[in-house]
Order: C-alpha cells, then sequence, then structure tokens
C-alpha cells in the first residue's frame, strides 16, 4: 500500500533538484588571469583551464598541495615515498623527478630551481594548504607568454590577502602511519593601513613499513610571513618572505635480510631547503592603467650525503657520495604595465 504522503515528497524533490541545476546553470563563472595576465571570465579565456578553489581544497581532505591535482583533468600525481612527490601532464615526466615542463608560480614568483634539475621540488611548495585562495591551472601549451617552462601548461597559486586574516587559529592532525601535522595561522592589522598575515606549519609521518625494499619517512617545516601596506591613495606596497625545511629518509633494504646495505643505496635522510623574500610595488596610474614591479630572491639547498667504507666495500674511487649535495639561487625582475590603449570599448552588432 502506497503511502499517502509518497507523491508530494517525489514532487519536492524533484522540484528542489531542478531548482538546484538551475542555481548552477545561471551561476557566475569564475575570473582568471593566468591565460592571457588580465582578468576574464572563465568562459572567454583562450585555453582551457581548471579553477580549484578554498572550498574544494577543504572538501578534498588532502594533506599536501600535489594531491590536489588528482581533481584536474589529465594530471598525475604520485605521493612521496623513497622518491619525491611528482605531479605530470598526461604522463610526461621527462625522465626528471622535478616535473620541468610546466610552470608553477605562486602570487607571480616561479617555483623552479636550477637546484632541482629546472624543475618543481612538490615536497619544498612554500604555502600551506590554508592559506590558498585559488588555483588556476591552464592545461596546454597556450601560455607562450610565460616563457618555455610552461610548455604543458601554468599552475598559478594565488594566495589569501592579508586583509582577510583576522585573529589566531590553530588546527591538528593525527592518522595512522604516525602523521602529525600541525598549523598555526595569524593576521591582523598594521597600523592605520597595512596588514599581515602569518603562518607556521609542521607536516609528518612515518610513511610505509618494512615490508617494502625500502623505508621511507617525512617531515616538512615551513614559515611564511606576508605584509600589505598602502602607502597612499595611489601606491601599494607589498612584502613576503618565507622558509621550508625539509626531512626525507630515502635507501634500499636488502630484501633478504631486511637491512640497508651499507654499499648500496644505505639509508640517509635527504635534507631540503627553500627560502625567499619577495617585493612587489603597485601604482594606479589612472582608472584604466597601473604599473607593477616585482623582485624575487630564493634558495635552495640540498643534501643527502654518505660515505662507503672501503674496507667493507672495496676500493672506490670515489668514496664520498652526495647525489643531491648543492644549493641554487635566482633572482627575479619583473615589470608589469597595464592599460587600455583605447578610450572606449568596441562592441559589435
Amino acid at each position: 500500500m502506497k503511502s499517502p504522503h509518497f507523491t508530494p515528497l517525489l514532487l519536492l524533490v524533484l522540484l528542489s533538484s531542478a531548482i538546484a541545476d538551475d542555481e548552477l546553470f545561471f551561476a557566475d563563472l569564475p575570473v582568471v588571469a593566468s591565460v592571457s595576465r588580465l582578468p576574464q571570465r572563465l568562459d572567454d579565456a583562450p585555453a582551457s583551464v581548471t579553477v580549484v578553489d578554498r572550498e574544494m581544497i577543504r572538501a578534498s581532505g588532502a594533506r599536501s598541495l600535489n594531491d590536489i591535482f588528482r581533481l584536474v583533468p589529465g594530471f598525475q600525481t604520485f605521493a612521496h615515498s623513497d622518491v619525491p612527490a611528482r605531479v605530470n601532464y598526461h604522463g610526461i615526466t621527462d625522465d626528471n623527478d622535478f616535473s620541468p615542463r610546466a610552470q608553477v608560480l605562486i602570487d607571480g614568483r616561479s617555483l623552479h630551481s636550477p637546484l632541482f634539475r629546472g624543475g618543481v621540488n612538490w615536497a619544498l611548495i612554500p604555502v600551506a594548504l590554508e592559506d590558498i585562495e585559488r588555483i588556476e591551472v591552464v592545461r596546454g601549451s597556450n601560455s607562450v607568454s610565460y616563457g618555455t617552462n610552461a610548455f604543458l601548461g601554468v599552475v598559478n597559486i594565488i594566495t589569501i590577502d592579508p586583509s582577510l586574516v583576522r585573529g589566531v587559529s590553530v588546527s591538528a592532525g593525527r592518522g595512522s602511519q604516525g602523521v602529525r601535522d600541525y598549523t598555526v595561522r595569524g593576521g591582523g592589522k598594521l597600523g592605520d593601513d597595512g596588514n599581515f598575515r602569518l603562518t607556521y606549519q609542521q607536516a609528518r609521518d612515518d610513511g610505509l613499513d618494512g615490508s617494502y625494499d625500502w623505508e621511507d619517512s617525512y617531515l616538512n617545516r615551513r614559515f611564511e610571513a606576508r605584509l600589505g601596506y598602502a602607502l597612499n591613495s595611489r601606491d601599494n606596497l607589498e612584502l613576503a618572505l618565507g622558509q621550508v625545511q625539509g626531512r626525507f629518509l630515502s635507501g634500499s633494504l636488502d630484501r633478504v635480510t631486511r637491512l640497508s646495505d651499507p654499499c648500496d643505496d644505505p639509508l640517509r635522510n635527504r635534507d631540503e631547503s627553500s627560502t625567499w623574500l619577495q617585493g612587489r610595488w603597485l601604482r594606479s596610474l589612472s582608472g584604466t592603467a597601473d604599473f607593477s614591479l616585482r623582485y624575487t630572491f630564493s634558495e635552495d639547498r640540498g643534501d643527502n650525503a654518505y660515505r662507503i667504507d672501503p674496507a667493507r666495500c672495496g676500493a672506490e674511487p670515489y668514496p664520498d657520495v652526495n647525489e643531491a649535495g648543492d644549493w641554487g639561487r635566482r633572482h627575479e625582475i619583473e615589470a608589469t604595465h597595464n592599460f587600455v590603449p583605447m578610450p572606449t570599448v568596441w562592441s559589435g552588432g
């Protein structure tokens, strides 16, 4: 026997679904700025663009930024183990652990480093997920204005403006395999015309157990400070600085004894760090023109040294091994002038 409330309930569900579909259809499309370097509606952009906003990042439950790209069409990601985490587009790796074929930017700063074979070390991404406003991913090679590193596309990460962060927040997460994550964020006013944002985060896990041919562990600490200050009605100054430190266990195990082989890829720590400083001056020239000047300094370091014992492993011409032992520095200067070339906007009939 049918319930007397079945038909009205079904009609209510169908009506709610139709209203939700209409709201989605008539919703405003997001504005992106990563294709032509000018703000434009997503449907007007001359390239395929995926936008990942704060709500999507929060709903994904991801611990690291590289996991977010599982949501982007065409991207493949590999979590950190005894080798670095990877983010590839259409499976193209160029035989490189550090993905040199897609340009990655954070607030205009390129993350490509000469230390990491011209690519991006995803373990040293200098921003916490909580500080990301949105990620714009330009898929494909329609991004020539970003140079040769943008052969496969552009990942543009925009962080939260300091004026939108107030007070202090603390978050913690624990899980299996020794997951221990902690984040402290704070922000507020700096005088009458300034705002600041500070973030400290630590992410740690014990990795896989010894039932595999390797062992791994992960420890990452990052600190970031960002300041925005209005010098007057036309000039704004932005300053940002920070550091990321990572320590990762790498090395192989003997399949029989389950012990590290001191003569061939022994267990050892890989220490990596990235330090940066960025300043940006923005001046409004008129209602339709502005000028910005940005300078960025960054330094990356790596070290995973170990020594082969000649008495145990035989004579070795080079007993001291340090495959990641080096440093790299970059200076960037960028000047941008945006203006409207014609006083009126042409529109066709």
